[in-house]
């Protein structure tokens, strides 16, 4: 029945979800590269505002299974698949994708890639344009420039890079201290390398919640890391939320933590943690409209998110609909009966 619930309607033209890419290198420890070029990807397509594109959290609950294509999108809400593998073999790189109709079952493009590490940002931005010139989809000068943006020349800040997302995404007290480990070192190859500096402080905005590090430690850390980031590169969306989730968590600065928010939102529109914690901000203002709706777009672009699906019965819970947060929360335990939020 959570497959049911309300959010899920009519998937738009233009809604995509990259699935994981299959790893054939012969080293499975090549798996962080094959995730990285799926989030790279993922994360050039999200800053298109004319896309949907749903966030790697719901993506990755189909890595390493066997794909119904038209049930995968009719759960994550979309029209179109991209599938992809990588194969990595010292310097040199093979990426193969093709973008799928899943309700139709129509390959609208596939391309294979062979390439030096260096020129992986082209590869990556090649595939995001094709995609949306596939989609037919309208881009500003701005969303062009996001798209092709090379975040760093040195190709071991990068492998340390994505190395650090990896951990990242793993949400684990132990992981998130790997991921600060290696965005340190990425830093210290490449000390303009925006990203980094914004992996970083997403890890140390989390770090408390999951190990014994007070907030008092962990919070300076995330704001100082994201204040660089965006002197480096202001055009960077997730550097906006994770100075707004310390802004509004640590010093209590609930308006400059909503315009950070915005201009996230605004850089980003598709980062659905983004729209996330701006709902808690909105609900912390007392604006429950504003939160219920926020929250509902997060999980458009996120609908397997568990800490999402919560997050909506606690926005209704805020506006005191008792009765919708409940029925919200029967959801959540659905999907996932020991939740602890939930």
């Amino acid at each position: 029945s959570f497959w049911k619930s309300e959010f899920f309607g009519a998937a738009p033209e233009k809604s995509t979800a990259v699935l994981p890419f299959q790893n054939l290198s012969a080293d499975p420890d090549n798996a962080y590269f094959a995730d990285g070029i799926q989030e790279e990807i993922l994360t050039r397509l999200a800053n298109i505002a004319d896309l949907k594109v749903i966030s790697r959290t719901s993506t990755q609950r189909y890595q390493s299974k066997r794909r119904n294509l038209s049930q995968v999108a009719k759960q994550l809400g979309v029209v179109n698949i991209l599938e992809g593998s990588v194969q990595k073999v010292a310097d040199q790189v093979r990426i193969s994708v093709q973008l799928i109709n899943a309700q139709t079952d129509a390959h609208l493009w596939a391309e294979t890639y062979n390439r030096k590490l260096t020129d992986v940002f082209l590869v990556e931005t090649d595939i995001a344009e094709t995609i949306a010139d596939s989609l037919k989809t309208k881009l500003t000068r701005s969303e062009r420039q996001a798209i092709a943006v090379r975040p760093t020349a040195n190709p071991e800040a990068y492998e340390l890079y994505l190395k650090g997302r990896f951990f990242w995404n793993k949400r684990t007290g132990a992981d998130l201290r790997k991921g600060i480990d290696y965005f340190n070192h990425a830093i210290a190859k490449d000390p303009n390398y925006a990203l980094a500096h914004s992996g970083l402080a997403d890890c140390y905005d989390l770090l408390h919640e999951y190990s014994d590090l007070s907030p008092k430690k962990s919070y300076p850390k995330a704001k100082a890391a994201a204040i660089k980031a965006l002197q480096l590169d202001d055009t960077l969306g997730e550097a906006h939320a994770s100075l707004a989730y310390s802004l509004i968590n640590y010093d209590w600065d609930w308006r400059s933590a909503e315009t950070e928010y915005r201009r996230a939102i605004q850089l980003n529109p598709n980062y659905a943690t983004a729209h996330q914690w701006y709902a808690e901000c909105l609900s912390m203002l007392g604006r429950h409209i504003e939160a219920i709706a926020e929250i509902k777009r997060a999980q458009q672009l996120d609908p397997l998110s568990l800490i999402i699906s919560q997050g909506v019965g606690g926005k209704y819970l805020y506006a005191r609909r008792y009765d919708e947060a409940m029925a919200q929360f029967q959801r959540t335990l659905e999907l996932y009966p020991h939740f602890p939020p939930t």
